[in-house]
């Protein structure tokens, strides 16, 4: 069932999503507030961008034109319609693809790449999401890898292009070995928490296609107060 709603408190912009399919949640957002806007990104790329969240958002800040690539038509499909509703037709275009062969001819041509990516590996004998086929690729390694997606990064961004991604802080370790194997340099990590004195449950990462060593710890983003309500920086990002 497809249901129409305002994107948090952004003026005049909507989003439309579907009860079956994944919707977005605090992470994309963050990793779209993560992004420190400026007028250099001129060609900005979302790798699986599901129903278009992070080009909405980010539209708000930027100009420059927004690809975004999904390999599920039915997302697409809602993407599209989103794009439509918002009248950004102009600025953000979908690619219904796979991303691995999305780059192929999209070689260093990209200045900003965000990623929202499946967060959990499939080994054998993986437990699925059996309610619904079009839930299980956007949480779960069956289409794509953690490694295919940097790999595919390193095509698509130009040399010194910046690639921002949200993932499980459980993965750190192998996310920094691939990004190293593939020359990126991380330039700034955030953990996030859900409440203090918890774990980190998430991490920020922003790397630099063929940068320099030189890296920076933020200070960690907790989302919720103790009484489970948003705390109030994190209610700043939620709007213009």
């Amino acid at each position: 069932m497809k249901i129409v709603n305002a994107v948090l408190n952004y003026k005049n912009l909507k989003i439309i999503q579907d009860n079956n399919m994944f919707n977005f949640c605090i992470d994309s957002v963050l990793l779209a507030r993560f992004w420190e806007p400026s007028k250099k990104f001129k060609n900005i790329l979302d790798f699986g961008t599901n129903n278009a969240i992070i080009p909405l958002i980010i539209s708000r800040y930027t100009n420059s034109k927004i690809a975004a690539v999904e390999i599920q038509s039915e997302a697409c499909e809602i993407a599209n319609e989103n794009i439509k509703i918002n009248n950004l037709e102009n600025q953000i275009e979908i690619f219904n693809c796979d991303i691995k062969e999305f780059v192929k001819d999209k070689n260093n041509k990209f200045d900003l790449l965000f990623c929202n990516p499946p967060f959990f590996k499939v080994d054998q004998g993986a437990n699925l999401n059996k309610r619904s086929e079009l839930l299980t690729p956007a949480r779960h390694e069956v289409l794509i890898t953690l490694e295919e997606i940097i790999k595919s990064a390193k095509i698509a961004l130009k040399n010194g292009g910046k690639f921002l991604m949200v993932h499980l802080s459980e993965r750190f370790d192998e996310i920094i070995v691939i990004l190293k194997q593939n020359n990126f340099a991380v330039k700034r990590i955030q953990f996030v928490y859900s409440k203090e004195n918890q774990e980190a449950k998430r991490i920020l990462i922003e790397a630099i296609n063929d940068g320099n060593d030189g890296m920076k710890i933020l200070k960690p983003i907790y989302i919720h107060n103790e009484d489970g309500s948003y705390k109030e920086n994190i209610l700043e990002m939620f709007g213009d």
